[in-house]
């Protein structure tokens, strides 16, 4: 009982850092999302948090998760956050323990340990969800396929009602289906080899009857995924959303040009999956590889994929040491007692970590973002050039006092050449300033050591309030509007 509870208690300790620490711009648009469906009572909604898209429809790919996220905010602020993130968080050990469980692990320090490439993924974002519902989803296609009459029936309907949870909480859920196609081949292709009989077995019943389930499986999957307000229009979404964020934002990047972080996650879970190779012959570990192994070879096209490869693979990787005898030889009690003494290390870091970030429970991550008396010194309908992770932030603390973003993490609605335009006036370019005049912009909300902010002072703009993060200028004559 020990074992289970400190592969769910690593998580909930990664849950409570998490908690006390946001780093990420999309969380705070997220809420203010959430806030605006809540009272329009429709998904469809037209921008009103940029100055340079406003007026645009648009749809956040999130929309259900925005909701829950609003609901925590306007229910207890800042800890209403923090504790939906924490829950969030222990929803996927919950998920991972309960589905190593399931495929018979007995040990949960390798899931401990696969933890960690994992830990930056995990925050107050849908990604979040999409992690704790993907190995359900694996674990729950590869059973059905095991079942017939009324079982197989009920837990078609029960994968159906998980994929449209899924798909409304997080548009992630279309990975799902090519995910499955291949745990569901790895499935058949197992069922047939362990028949021991020749090829002709192909054309038993049975042989037709498992591809007739497969079929099944995957029809359901796909009319899960379009059960949702974008209907079959979810992957044109999703899509438009790769499309403006994949030369600029690294979880988008492909391997070979991404962050240290991603290639790291990739890392591991190619580990990860090699372990669950290791373990192919335990009952439902094929889907499991198979579909670890797909999303990990898209992990090298778009990094995001690659902790969606790592959590499926986890639970199998486990299941993998579950049958290692870990005291039969002088190298794996040596192996057993070094991964024992990481994964405590890792539990005593999480724990430093919590008591040094508890001071930040439910706040922005004061060495990131601008602190709350710079962003309330931005006069009340200011148009700003911000920083791109800053403005979500803004959206969620300014945007009822008229204050409008330049940018913030919404790729699909700015398009890859509007927030690379942006991002190029902070640089400075030749005629920043009077573009910026052009577009009635009067505030800068910049890191201090862009070039556009020495280019600004030299043009008079003043300096209203500055912080170890920002400096705030505003265009000459506008404080007195």
């Amino acid at each position: 009982m020990l074992k289970p509870l400190f592969g769910l208690g690593v998580f909930a300790l990664v849950g409570a850092v998490r908690s006390g620490w946001f780093a990420e711009g999309d969380t705070f648009w997220q809420i203010q999302a959430g806030t605006e469906i809540r009272q329009q009572h429709t998904v469809f909604l037209t921008d009103t948090f940029s100055w340079s898209m406003a007026g645009r429809a648009w749809h956040p790919n999130s929309w259900l998760f925005d909701v829950l996220l609003s609901m925590a905010w306007t229910g207890a602020g800042s800890v209403g956050l923090a504790l939906f993130t924490f829950c969030c968080v222990a929803l996927v050990g919950v998920s991972v323990t309960f589905t190593a469980r399931a495929l018979g692990a007995r040990t949960h320090v390798t899931t401990a340990l696969l933890v960690v490439p994992l830990l930056l993924w995990l925050s107050a974002r849908p990604q979040t969800l999409t992690y704790a519902l993907l190995p359900v989803v694996v674990l729950l296609a590869g059973r059905l396929m095991e079942e017939s009459g009324r079982r197989l029936a009920l837990g078609l309907a029960a994968l159906y009602l998980l994929l449209t949870l899924w798909v409304n909480l997080h548009l992630a859920a279309l990975a799902a289906v090519p995910a499955l196609a291949a745990g569901l081949a790895a499935a058949l292709l197992t069922r047939r080899r362990s028949s021991g009989t020749p090829a002709a077995t192909r054309r038993t019943p049975a042989a037709a009857c498992g591809c007739m389930t497969a079929v099944a499986i995957l029809g359901v999957v796909v009319l899960g995924c379009a059960t949702s307000p974008f209907g079959f229009g979810a992957l044109g979404s999703a899509l438009a959303t790769r499309d403006a964020s994949t030369e600029l934002i690294p979880e988008w990047a492909p391997l070979w040009r991404t962050s240290w972080m991603a290639v790291f996650t990739w890392a591991g879970a190619a580990i990860a999956v090699a372990l669950a190779m290791a373990a192919w012959r335990r009952p439902h570990v094929p889907m499991f590889a198979a579909s670890a192994g797909l999303l990990l070879l898209g992990g090298a096209e778009a990094a995001r994929f690659s902790p969606m490869a790592l959590v499926v693979a986890m639970p199998a990787a486990a299941a993998w040491a579950s049958g290692v005898d870990w005291r039969g030889g002088p190298r794996t009690r040596r192996v057993a007692f070094f991964a024992t003494g990481t994964a405590v290390g890792l539990v005593v870091a999480l724990v430093v970590l919590i008591a040094v970030r508890l001071p930040s429970f439910g706040r922005p991550a004061p060495d990131t973002y601008p602190t709350d008396t710079t962003v309330q010194a931005i006069p009340d309908g200011c148009r700003v050039l911000n920083e791109y992770d800053d403005g979500g932030y803004l959206v969620l603390r300014r945007s009822a006092d008229g204050v409008r973003v330049a940018m913030d993490g919404r790729n699909d609605v700015y398009g890859a050449a509007l927030i690379t335009r942006m991002l190029e006036l902070t640089e400075g370019r030749p005629g920043a300033l009077a573009e910026l005049n052009r577009d009635s912009v009067r505030c800068l909300l910049l890191d201090p050591r862009r070039p556009l902010v020495a280019q600004a002072r030299k043009a008079g703009w003043l300096t209203t309030a500055t912080d170890s993060n920002r400096v705030l200028l505003l265009s000459p004559g506008s404080q007195s509007n």
